[in-house]
């Protein structure tokens, strides 16, 4: 017991986040199951690197590009970014508990971290939250060393960049990044002595960073009629019935499986103690920038609708004000057992079905899990097809279709237009309402321009819509794969005599 004591806390701290992230490379060394559809389209987007896609920004095709380039474009490593960068949060919010107490809370602030179980699940998986949150951990210790250094302007400047450049990467994650300047203004507006950054031309350093990472995505949008801002919008859905008080109650009871029961019930007692104003300091800095975010995300749903992870940089600062509970003088060990050895069982039982799928298959797993097998048996389905018609480019109906086979046939197909010297055959896609909705409408629509004669994909029940609009139809396959209960069905068929659009509204 001596010996451990001994141990300092950064080096328990680096042996949970070491450990963890290790067990979790693994797991996706071993794992059976392959890319979700939204994976494919982000490795696709990592095959073609530019400053903006339709709808994130262009951190996560960059992540992937960085991971395949040095070990493959298997699905271990489309999405070996994400326990990596989960271990990079993990650290950051053990330098800022070290900041805002002692190394004792950071180290816990970084073991709640590494062992939630929605880390866990996101750590197997290949998303844009994922490096938003590890930009957003990294600001919010920058921004604290940066208004805590203000008579020291070597490290303050230092600090300031960092901060600049963890808010501008962000933002090229995720525009929800920009909750944190909500945060931050929330923080200033009721902390005076923290006000001088306003002030100063280290706050201006902060601004001008941040600004200048994001230019060249905006400047991607501006071209593309800002595709990616107008999905946020139809993200929002603020149509039809805009009261659901439902919807609310769903969404906060979602928020206990995000972030834990007991963290979350933690979180909100101190946000009830910050409102009576008997909060810390430091619980007023962590609460400033973590409730913007799950407040704003409430509205929206009891407005419409929000997914479970919208409200997710919530969590970084409240990881950290949980872990200054638990390690207030006199709060029992008990409080710290029961709040992590719960996620840390949950966190390694899903690693353990991950890893050994489809060896083990348990019976609800299997149903959660199955869209995430099939297409790598449907791709050996199309490629004979594909290798009869060499010469004809490729149409699909769907995103999903077109993402999943450029990934399992990549070795046959790339995205629109090859470059020279390029023998696989182009991909294109049907944009039947003319109004792009994904990437690929944008940037990949077939006009007639890309080929008379092509191969046509088609995952529509019903794809005589898009038939109508060809000349010569003949259907040459249908295909079907059934995996753990859930079918995949493709029609195929060999067109040709493009007659243009689909004439909408008459």
């Amino acid at each position: 017991m001596n010996g451990i004591q001994r141990i300092s806390p950064l080096r328990l701290a680096l042996a949970w986040v070491l450990g963890l992230t290790l067990l979790r490379l693994a797991g996706l060394a071993m794992t059976g199951l392959e890319l979700h559809g939204d994976e494919a389209q982000y490795w696709s987007w990592a095959q073609k690197l530019d400053f903006g896609y339709f709808t994130k920004p262009p951190l996560i095709a960059w992540a992937i590009a960085a991971t395949t380039a040095v070990c493959g474009d298997g699905e271990a490593c489309v999405r070996a970014s994400s326990p990596l960068l989960h271990a990079a949060t993990a650290m950051a919010l053990y330098g800022l508990g070290t900041t805002l107490r002692d190394a004792r809370a950071g180290m816990w602030a970084a073991v709640l971290w590494i062992t939630l179980p929605s880390v866990a699940f996101s750590s197997l998986i290949v998303s844009t939250d994922v490096p938003l949150l590890a930009c957003w951990a990294l600001a919010a210790l920058a921004l604290r060393r940066t208004l805590d250094t203000r008579l020291d302007p070597r490290r303050s400047w230092t600090w300031a960049a960092v901060a600049g450049a963890a808010i501008g990467l962000g933002l090229l994650a995720k525009y929800a990044m920009a909750y944190a300047a909500i945060g931050l203004a929330v923080h200033l507006a009721l902390n005076r002595d923290d006000r001088w950054i306003l002030r100063d031309p280290r706050g201006l350093l902060i601004l001008a960073l941040a600004v200048a990472i994001l230019a060249p995505n905006l400047a991607w949008n501006a071209q593309h009629d800002f595709a990616t801002v107008g999905h946020l919008g139809d993200n929002a859905n603020l149509k039809g019935r805009l009261f659901n008080p439902s919807h609310a109650v769903e969404f906060l009871g979602q928020q206990f499986g995000v972030f834990g029961p007991i963290p979350f019930l933690v979180l909100g007692w101190r946000a009830a103690a910050w409102a009576r104003g008997r909060a810390t300091p430091a619980e007023r800095y962590l609460l400033a920038l973590a409730l913007p975010p799950l407040a704003v995300v409430t509205v929206q749903a009891f407005l419409s609708r929000a997914n479970a992870n919208w409200a997710v940089t919530a969590y970084p600062t409240a990881a950290v004000l949980v872990a200054l509970w638990l390690t207030d003088p006199g709060r029992a060990r008990a409080w710290r057992l029961w709040t992590v050895g719960p996620h840390l069982a949950a966190g390694l039982g899903f690693l353990f079905v991950v890893a050994s799928w489809p060896a083990i298959t348990p019976p609800h797993a299997s149903r959660a899990l199955a869209r995430l097998s099939g297409w790598e048996a449907m791709a050996r389905q199309v490629r004979p097809i594909l290798d009869r018609n060499l010469t004809l480019p490729v149409l699909t109906s769907d995103r999903m279709t077109m993402a999943a086979l450029l990934y399992y046939l990549r070795g046959r197909l790339t995205e629109g237009a090859p470059v020279p010297g390029d023998t696989r055959m182009p991909v294109w896609i049907f944009d039947w309402n003319q109004r792009p909705e994904n990437h690929y409408e944008l940037l990949d629509a077939y006009d007639g321009s890309q080929g008379d004669e092509l191969i046509f994909l088609a995952d529509w029940d019903d794809p005589r819509p898009i038939l109508e609009r060809f000349e010569r139809v003949e259907q040459i396959a249908t295909l079907s794969v059934t995996s753990f209960g859930r079918s995949k069905r493709l029609t195929v068929w060999r067109i040709a005599g493009y007659r243009g659009p689909i004439q909408l509204g008459g």
